[in-house]
């Protein structure tokens, strides 16, 4: 089966959520059998991705092609687009002549039996994928654009800004209301997004596809490492500021009281040109941008999640569970996680909870290896990278019978 796969970043490197979850998917998918050709969008925050790739092409990948798109925010732009059209702009931004063309020329030169589209963003390219294919086109929804949104919408104080991300999040909605229509199928990755998507897409299939691990193993802990709490994430997205904000502010003096020889390490994209954002503190650590997330999940002993606006799955705690690290998250990071609470992982919404949950993992090194080998075996059984994506191969091959 041949696929093309439409994407709004680079396929590497693997620095953020939405680029894990798309490179495993279409690993998993040429594992299991498929032959595919990837069109990315490759904006002004990719700039290392050629570097990253090397010369080689992988050989999961039959052909890969990236188009420079210039996705910056433009006051002019934004302000124009908020009066005069009713599109998001968080879509918007990613429309270019130069990928439609592109894509036009991928498209008139090779046949595909599915067209994947890795989020709401490509639906800007719709339109034109039908002009020149019959193949289904699938959308595979990483969130739910719309509700992200309208939770950092409810926690914003500026006035404005509030009503600017109420006024995106109706947009969107919109958006993927008319998108659950348009395309042949939808993909979610999560069981909440699976849900809406099944309510919203009224008579097209929906099929449920987790993002999972490749492999999943507990890692040893270093016996003379320090105790240590890893936070990794993007700082170029506001809800992971907002959060470790709120952690470093609300939480973390409650730790240090606890434990005073405790370390945070705070790991992520965008962190340097950031650090002015993040609030002043004891015993936390900067560590910038990591060449290798694994290594810096295992090198700590417990990692933190504090997040209070998302959707679909949170990357980073299933990378974390895979190597058997445990997590204490908030609520809103574990939605639509099939992980029970004390078990494969710690769930807490509120800073003495955080920190009660933290210290005690912290403290207990039996604890912190029950939940992670928990957390290893929930991995095996429910997020399997490779089990998963052969299911979605398998129900690839039903759109093709269909159509």
């Amino acid at each position: 089966m041949k696929i093309l796969v439409l994407a709004p970043r680079p396929l590497w490197p693997e620095h953020d959520g939405g680029t894990v979850a798309t490179a495993r998917c279409v690993r998993g998918l040429a594992s299991a059998g498929a032959e595919i050709t990837l069109l990315s969008i490759k904006t002004e925050k990719h700039n290392e991705a050629l570097a990253s790739a090397g010369s080689q092409l992988p050989p999961y990948l039959s052909a890969y092609r990236t188009v420079q798109v210039d996705t910056r925010i433009r006051p002019a732009a934004l302000a124009r687009n908020l009066l005069f059209s009713s599109e998001p702009y968080d879509m918007a931004r990613f429309r270019s002549a130069a990928y439609s063309e592109r894509l036009r020329e991928v498209l008139k030169n090779n046949h595909f039996d599915i067209i994947q589209c890795e989020g709401l963003t490509m639906a800007l390219y719709l339109k034109e994928v039908r002009k020149l294919t019959d193949s289904p086109v699938i959308l595979r929804a990483h969130n739910l654009e719309h509700k992200i949104r309208k939770m950092m919408a409810a926690a914003e104080r500026s006035p404005a800004r509030k009503t600017y991300l109420a006024n995106l999040s109706r947009r969107l909605l919109m958006a993927e209301k008319q998108a659950a229509a348009d395309f042949d199928a939808v993909v979610p990755i999560s069981e909440p997004d699976f849900r809406w998507f099944s309510d919203a897409a009224v008579g097209k299939p929906v099929f449920l596809s987790e993002t999972g691990a490749e492999e999943a193993v507990r890692l040893p802990e270093n016996p003379a490492s320090p105790l240590r709490v890893g936070f990794i994430g993007s700082m170029n997205w506001s809800p992971n500021v907002e959060g470790i904000k709120w952690f470093i502010n609300k939480v973390w003096p409650c730790v240090l009281e606890k434990i005073p020889s405790a370390t945070l390490h705070i790991a992520g994209r965008g962190l340097q040109q950031n650090n002015n954002r993040l609030p002043h503190g004891n015993n936390f650590v900067i560590e910038g941008e990591t060449d290798n997330a694994q290594d810096f999940i295992v090198s700590n002993q417990v990692i933190i999640s504090p997040l209070f606006a998302g959707s679909g799955l949170r990357i980073k705690i299933i990378e974390a569970m895979s190597a058997g690290r445990p997590v204490v998250a908030t609520p809103v990071a574990v939605e639509g996680l099939m992980a029970v609470n004390g078990r494969e992982l710690a769930v807490a919404g509120d800073p003495e909870s955080f920190c009660s949950a933290l210290a005690s993992l912290l403290q207990d090194p039996k604890k912190r290896a029950d939940m992670g080998d928990a957390a290893v075996a929930l991995v095996k059984q429910r997020y399997d990278n490779a089990a998963n994506t052969a299911r979605l191969l398998e129900f690839y091959k039903t759109m093709i019978h269909d159509s």
